[in-house]
């Protein structure tokens, strides 16, 4: 008798553990990790060079977020620059995940011959960006939606009332996660 409710306690539990196991939502928290996403190939000064730069996502487990774009760096003094994307992540009541990120723009400044400076950048405005992610699968998420922000310099972008608001985006956009591989050290 004990045997068989063991057995019955047995199933029962598998039966439960294993849903939550292939559910996709926020609520597993199996999301934690890096995704990322290209941005399609484009010649961005018009010098014949064709650029492709990567969206690096990353989602902590204690509820922080950062996110970098590859082509940050590119051309700074000559197109601008901005800062990399860092916040906060929850799990919404429908099984979504809401980020919300604060970032930087910076323009190019030319150089002052005066008082020696070099050409450089200089702060142009904050951004509060709010996305919604659609848990696809433990590999994949689709951001739904976008709204940013805009704040000049000198306004505060943790203020979540302030600055202009942007419209709002619904390009949905897929990030695949990033794993690790082995394959490139056994390849010939």
């Amino acid at each position: 008798m004990l045997s068989k409710t063991m057995l019955l306690l047995a199933a029962l539990t598998i039966f439960m553990v294993v849903p939550a196991f292939a559910d996709p939502s926020c609520s597993t928290g199996n999301f934690v990790g890096t995704y990322t996403r290209l941005t399609p190939a484009s010649d961005a000064v018009g010098d014949g060079v064709l650029h492709a730069f990567a969206f690096q996502l990353t989602l902590h487990a204690d509820g922080t977020v950062t996110q970098y774009w590859t082509g940050l760096p590119d051309y700074q003094n000559t197109l601008g620059t901005g800062s990399i994307n860092i916040g906060a992540w929850k799990c919404r009541d429908n099984g979504n995940l809401l980020v919300t990120l604060l970032s930087a723009s910076y323009a190019p400044i030319a150089a002052n011959p005066g008082l020696g400076t070099l050409d450089d950048v200089r702060l142009v405005s904050h951004q509060r960006s709010t996305m919604v992610f659609n848990i696809d699968d433990n590999n994949t998420l689709t951001r739904l939606k976008i709204r940013t922000r805009n704040y000049a310099p000198a306004d505060d972008p943790t203020d979540p009332n302030g600055g202009t608001l942007g419209t709002l985006g619904t390009t949905q956009v897929v990030y695949k996660r990033l794993v690790a591989s082995a394959a490139d050290l056994t390849a010939p």
